[in-house]
C-alpha cells in the first residue's frame, strides 16, 4: 500500500487546486450530475462507483475530492491499496464553494463584454413566476448574441434566474443585487437540444398543505429518502409555509390585510390543524398526545432532522407576499427562491412528490 494522506481542501487556494487539475492529478469521484452542475475548473471526473477503472500515471500524486469527504476516502483508500500515492481531499466542493464561490456570482460569465445596445425591463413589483416567464419571452425576440437587462425586485428571482440559464443554455453576464432590488444582464446563446438529465439520487417534494399530519408525513418521507442516499428539496408553498415558521413565535408587527392573515393562520408548526377530525383544535392536541406516547417524532423535531441531513427547505417567495409572512417568522436555515429553483431541483430528480 502506497502513501495515504489526507488533508482538508481549503488547504490548497483555488488556484493550487485548479493547477493540479490542469496536470492531470484533482479527480472528482462525485456523479455525472453533480458534475455538470459545478466543479473545479480541469478536475478529472471518475466517479467512485467506477473507480476499479482508474488507470493513470503511477509517479503522479492523485488528489481526490467528493462533496463532503466521505466518497473520496473511499475511493483513496482503494487507489493507495492498488499502488497510487493519495490524498483525500476532505470537506469537498460543498467546502471549496463556500470559501471560493459567491452566491451571487457563482453563475455569471465576467467574460463577456456588456453591449452598449441592449433591450431594458423592469419587472420591479411582478412576483414569481413572472419575471422568468417575461425573460423567456422575451429572450426569444432578440437574436443570438443579444442582450437584455431587466430590473426585479422579487427576491427569489436571485435564485430562479440562475436555475433558468443552467436549463436553457443562455449566458448570464451580470447579476447584482442592491436595495432597489436584482439587476441581471442575460444574453441569448446558440438553442441546442436541452436532455433531462434524471438521477436516481433525486428527490422533490412540493408541500402546500397547511395539515399538521401532512406536514408530518412529508417530513418523513424527506428525511427517510436522505437516509437512503438521496438528494432531497422540500419546496415549501402557500399554507405549507406554515411548517416552516420558529417553534417559538416572532412577533412581528402587521395592520390591516397583514393582520387579518396573522391572526387567522397557526402561530407555530405545533399549532397546524389536521386535516380530518380537527374538531376545533382538539384533534391537533390528541394527535401531538398520541406520537408523544408512541415515540413519534413532532413536526419541529422532524425539520431539525432534515436541517442536520442537509436536506434544502425552500420557502416560495410569491407566497409569502400573498400570504404576509415575513422572513422573520421563518427558521433561519430556510433558503427562499421561486418557480424556476423548484423547477431547477427537478430536472435533476426522478422521484417527486405534492403533498
Amino acid at each position: 500500500m502506497k502513501q495515504y494522506n489526507e488533508k482538508h481542501i481549503n488547504n490548497f487556494s483555488k488556484k493550487e487546486l485548479e493547477k493540479l487539475g490542469a496536470q492531470g492529478q484533482l479527480i472528482d469521484v462525485r456523479t455525472q450530475e453533480e458534475y455538470n452542475l459545478a466543479h473545479i475548473k480541469d478536475a478529472i471526473l471518475h466517479p467512485v462507483d467506477k473507480i476499479e477503472s482508474f488507470n493513470k500515471d503511477e509517479k503522479k500524486t492523485y488528489y481526490i475530492q467528493c462533496k463532503s469527504g466521505n466518497r473520496s476516502a473511499k475511493a483513496s483508500q482503494y487507489l493507495a491499496k492498488q499502488g497510487y500515492n493519495v490524498v483525500n481531499l476532505d470537506g469537498g466542493y460543498k467546502a471549496y464553494e463556500e470559501k471560493n464561490v459567491s452566491d451571487d456570482t457563482q453563475e455569471e460569465n465576467t467574460n463577456v463584454e456588456i453591449k452598449a445596445e441592449r433591450k431594458q425591463f423592469n419587472y420591479s413589483g411582478l412576483q414569481c413566476p413572472g419575471p422568468i416567464v417575461n425573460i423567456s419571452r422575451e429572450v426569444k425576440n432578440i437574436g443570438v448574441g443579444d442582450q437584455i437587462e431587466v430590473t426585479v425586485t422579487d427576491p427569489g428571482f436571485l435564485s430562479d434566474i440562475k436555475s433558468w440559464v443552467k436549463q436553457t443554455g443562455h449566458t448570464l453576464v451580470k447579476l447584482e443585487e442592491s436595495n432597489n432590488g436584482i439587476n441581471t444582464i442575460i444574453q441569448k446563446e446558440k438553442t441546442k437540444d436541452l436532455e433531462l438529465n434524471h438521477t436516481a439520487k433525486g428527490t422533490t417534494i412540493v408541500l402546500f398543505s397547511g395539515e399538521l399530519d401532512k406536514a408530518i408525513a412529508a417530513m418523513i418521507i424527506a428525511n427517510g429518502a436522505k437516509a437512503a442516499g438521496r438528494d432531497v428539496t422540500i419546496f415549501f408553498t402557500f399554507w405549507g409555509l406554515n411548517a416552516l415558521k420558529k417553534v417559538q413565535a416572532v412577533n412581528v408587527k402587521k395592520k390591516g390585510i397583514a393582520k387579518m392573515f396573522d391572526v387567522m393562520l397557526p402561530k407555530a408548526p405545533v399549532r397546524m390543524p389536521l386535516s380530518k377530525m380537527n374538531m376545533f383544535g382538539l384533534g391537533n392536541i390528541m394527535m401531538r398526545y398520541v406520537m408523544k406516547k408512541k415515540n413519534v417524532d413532532s413536526l419541529p423535531s422532524l425539520i431539525n432532522q432534515a436541517i442536520d441531513q442537509d436536506i434544502k427547505l425552500i420557502a416560495c417567495t410569491m407566497s409569502m407576499d400573498v400570504m404576509v409572512i415575513q422572513k422573520e417568522e421563518l427558521r433561519d436555515e430556510v433558503e427562499y427562491g421561486g418557480v424556476g429553483t423548484y423547477i431547477g431541483y427537478t430536472e435533476n430528480a426522478n422521484h417527486n412528490l405534492f403533498i
